[in-house]
């Protein structure tokens, strides 16, 4: 069963670059202390060429060495009128000098079911079952055993320790593997802004991003050539739970359709939509 592209499903892959690409220590700089106890509530909107099209909540709660997360993502506005989807994202691991995610689950409902379990073990993928399988194509490059090893699950990249100073939030390359696809962020340092959100107000570290594809993708695609070379993707970060982790605040990437935005509207405890499960595994 193929992989239908739709609007809500494009939006959800974006909300979970949103959070992915909040790992500004995927392989954290040596030094940097492990992260402390501490606990994260946002509110993220989504927006299609100026349109309200998803929202989402982000809850991330370190304790004792462990930490538990959790995306709920929902179309909204106009969207909600053509697909009404909903997607659940949790995942859960260990935070010390390293991240080392343990478990991944996501379940998506709306016109398709999209499922993925993941457990992980030492950074590599131990067991794996995703719905629907991946089709393969003649220009498909094989997911292989070594693709998956070495790498961090999209929700996991939010749960690390503060970087050293800002440019250290974003010089640094993540290994992602969504379940289907292997791909690599590479994240650099452009400057550093200021926000005003509900819950938070002071600096922004500003990242400019590019997607590798690694494995899983179909090679010489239009779509899989325009993201290659896409030099408009961008995200934001803003430092939460008393500066033990960083967050997207933003994300802007440009689609071969137009502007996608996901945009924090929420930090703090009146952001709460939902007690997070004690972070233990």
């Amino acid at each position: 069963m193929a992989r239908v592209e739709t609007l809500p499903r494009r939006v959800k892959g974006a909300m979970a670059a949103a959070v992915f690409v909040a790992a500004l220590s995927a392989v954290p700089p040596s030094g940097v202390a492990a992260a402390r106890e501490g606990e994260v509530q946002a509110l993220y909107a989504a927006s299609f060429m100026g349109i309200g099209i998803a929202k989402g909540s982000l809850s991330i709660k370190v304790e004792r060495g462990a930490y538990a997360a959790k995306l709920h993502i929902s179309t909204a506005g106009l969207a909600r009128i053509v697909s009404s989807e909903e997607s659940y994202v949790d995942a859960k691991g260990y935070v010390g000098r390293s991240l080392v995610p343990s478990t991944y689950e996501l379940m998506s409902r709306g016109d398709t079911v999209t499922q993925v379990s993941m457990a992980l073990g030492g950074g590599n993928v131990r067991s794996l079952r995703a719905i629907p399988e991946l089709v393969e194509y003649d220009d498909r490059v094989p997911v292989t055993a070594a693709a998956k090893r070495r790498v961090v699950d999209p929700l996991s990249a939010a749960i690390l320790p503060i970087a050293r100073d800002d440019k250290d939030v974003c010089d640094r390359t993540l290994p992602v593997f969504d379940g289907w696809t292997r791909y690599d962020i590479n994240l650099s340092y452009t400057g550093t802004d200021q926000v005003d959100i509900p819950g938070y107000k002071g600096d922004a570290v500003h990242c400019s991003a590019r997607w590798v594809p690694v494995a899983g993708h179909r090679e010489g695609t239009r779509s899989t050539e325009y993201m290659r070379d896409n030099r408009d993707l961008d995200v934001w970060f803003v430092p939460m739970a008393d500066g033990r982790v960083m967050v997207p605040s933003k994300i802007s990437v440009k689609t071969m359709r137009g502007l996608l935005l996901v945009v924090a509207t929420q930090f703090g405890d009146n952001a709460k939509l939902g007690k997070v499960e004690q972070a233990s595994n």
